[in-house]
């Protein structure tokens, strides 16, 4: 890929002490030019009117000053090149400079050496970017195949697994149905991984997908308050919440912000061997804020940057069920679709609350589902 010859500030100085010094040869010559003709008269014995002879001296003078002005803008110029550029050159390319070479020609010789140069690695760097296209395009086919190869397989034994538990094949043991309430629960953690591993590869190419309706947050947080609530029967841990008694109705996808809410309660729960966790939702101006705050082993403060990168992993210490490390890149992503962000406060030992707001708006017909808008990340 050949490089428009378009010239930098730098090459331009350069131009500039050359021109420069041509001015001050110029205005030399014609300072000399009043000083021979004033020798000559002298010598031919030609008498020379005063005023003539003042405009002659005037004239060396004003040559004389304009080139020394010339001339020491035009070394101030090359000093702070050399200096610019000292660094970058060659030791025989300062050789030639220190030797009284002329400073131009060197300089060009090197910047056409240096263009060439990056003429060469631009043309590496689009080859290596073509390779690393493909294999991100190889990577992504490879995510969506074994993704959807997995997922029939895995529906397949999760449904006959379930028959088997609920004694449609015959009456099971104990023993029995706890291996296969075993074998239920990883099939959905890899049926959430194969999910997860999905999404992010949609967010990484731009092709997340978000249909936004009107929909009330207060029956999405209690449907999975409600859900979680049967879970944690017998646990030492209280599920609450703290909501509005009226509708909060937003623009958003429903689904999306059931699978964000989701996530951050199981986190919670996952997190927390005794206390509570409490889900809150309150009315903030233009925002409605969304909590899920609990009293587990709360998160480091060096943690905390990191828990949006792709597989970083919290509870790694404790020895706890650490998930994908997956779940809040997804769910920073979905908020930010909506225009909303996650906020997170923790404290190590004493718990940690999330915090997602959305924007407190609603489509034309208040109340009512309709078709919304539909975005798609852009990456």
């Amino acid at each position: 890929m050949p490089i428009k010859s378009k010239k930098s500030p730098f090459w331009n100085s350069i131009e500039e002490v050359s021109i420069l010094r041509k001015f001050a040869i110029l205005f030399l010559l014609t300072s000399i030019s009043p000083m021979s003709l004033l020798y000559y008269a002298y010598v031919k014995g030609i008498k020379i009117d005063t005023i003539a002879m003042i405009l002659m001296v005037l004239g060396v003078l004003v040559g004389y000053f304009a080139a020394r002005s010339l001339l020491v803008r035009a070394i101030s110029i090359a000093k702070e090149n050399r200096k610019t550029l000292e660094p970058f050159l060659s030791p025989s390319v300062l050789k030639e400079l220190n030797a009284g070479e002329n400073e131009l020609m060197v300089l060009n010789s090197t910047f056409a050496a240096v263009i060439k140069q990056l003429e060469t690695n631009i043309r590496d760097l689009q080859t290596k970017n073509a390779e690393l296209q493909s294999l991100d395009q190889l990577k992504d086919e490879f995510v969506n195949t074994v993704s959807h190869e997995f997922r029939s397989p895995l529906t397949i034994i999760q449904e006959s697994i379930r028959q088997i538990a609920e004694g449609l094949f015959g009456e099971i043991n104990q023993a029995q149905m706890r291996y296969f309430n075993i074998s239920l629960k990883n099939i959905d953690r890899l049926k959430a991984l194969i999910n997860n591993m999905l999404d992010i590869a949609k967010i990484e190419k731009g092709k997340f997908e978000i249909i936004k309706k009107n929909v009330d947050v207060v029956d999405l947080i209690r449907d999975v308050v409600n859900d979680f609530s049967v879970r944690m029967v017998g646990k030492n841990v209280e599920l609450k919440s703290e909501l509005p008694s009226h509708p909060v109705v937003v623009l958003a996808d429903k689904d999306k912000i059931i699978q964000v809410l989701i996530n951050l309660v199981s986190n919670a729960y996952k997190f927390t061997e005794k206390g509570q966790i409490k889900v809150s939702l309150r009315e903030a101006g233009k925002f409605i804020e969304c909590s899920v705050e609990d009293t587990g082993i709360g998160i480091a403060q060096k943690d905390i940057p990191l828990l949006f990168s792709k597989f970083h992993q919290i509870g790694r210490s404790q020895g706890l069920d650490q998930g994908t490390g997956l779940g809040l890149v997804i769910a920073k992503n979905i908020i930010e679709l909506h225009n909303g962000q996650v906020i997170v406060e923790s404290q190590e030992g004493v718990g940690s609350k999330f915090t997602i707001t959305l924007p407190n708006v609603v489509g034309e017909s208040k109340g009512k589902e309709n078709h919304g808008e539909k975005n798609i990340n852009s990456r």
